[in-house]
């Protein structure tokens, strides 16, 4: 609407249905299973059956200890030219 136009009294009814920008919804399926996953298979990954691991004991926290920064002081005669 340009500057002078009347706001109409009542709003137009609107084409809610958008016919551009939007894809169909694709409906997700699982993959068949493969024939060498068999009970006796999935039976291996039973966590139960793992061996005890008695030295999963954590480990005491190391002394970080400071290290001294270099002084650094700028080069005039590096090379780098700005330009």
């Amino acid at each position: 609407y340009s500057y002078f136009q009347k706001v109409p009294a009542e709003a137009p009814q609107l084409e809610l249905k958008a016919n551009y920008g939007l894809v169909e919804p694709v409906p997700f399926e699982f993959p068949a299973l493969n024939a060498h996953w068999t009970p006796e298979t999935l039976a291996a990954f039973d966590l139960t059956k793992r061996p005890k691991d008695d030295t999963a004991k954590p480990k005491p926290d190391e002394e970080v200890k400071p290290l001294k920064e270099p002084d650094i002081k700028p080069q005039k005669d590096s090379g780098c030219q700005i330009s």
